[in-house]
């Protein structure tokens, strides 16, 4: 697996895991995953579980720290590893969920309810006759 991966390129994802950062707009579940995206891009980085933990907080917008923090009911850093981890992926999966159930809003169509496209196609039709 070494000869696979040039020093080089160890380095600069190294560089990419010690310096992430959550985007402004960016949720706690989206920040996550985009952290194991550059974990899964360089396996040998050689950053210990705690370390990557402490990255991963380091980089998180004030706001979300705080909600962590609170959610610990102290420091998030002063639980163990596993506690914190723990507690991470409890809000990730409860703010994925969140994600979702903003993106899937259904709507129910009556007989007389019509899109704006359909309402255009329907004018167009009589139009034309």
């Amino acid at each position: 697996m070494k000869k696979n991966f040039l020093e080089s390129k160890k380095a600069e994802g190294k560089a990419a895991i010690s310096s992430f950062h959550q985007f402004p707009n960016e949720s706690l579940s989206e920040a996550l995953e985009r952290f194991h995206g550059l974990l899964r891009k360089t396996p040998t980085h050689g950053f210990t579980e705690p370390i990557q933990l402490n990255i991963f907080i380091d980089g998180m917008r004030l706001q979300s720290k705080q909600s962590l923090d609170a959610s610990a009911g102290r420091k998030i850093k002063l639980k163990t590893p596993e506690e914190a981890m723990e507690l991470i992926e409890n809000m990730e999966a409860s703010d994925h969920a969140i994600l979702r159930d903003r993106t899937h809003i259904p709507t129910k169509r009556s007989l007389l309810e019509l899109s704006s496209q359909d309402a255009l196609l329907a004018q167009n039709k009589l139009l034309a006759k």
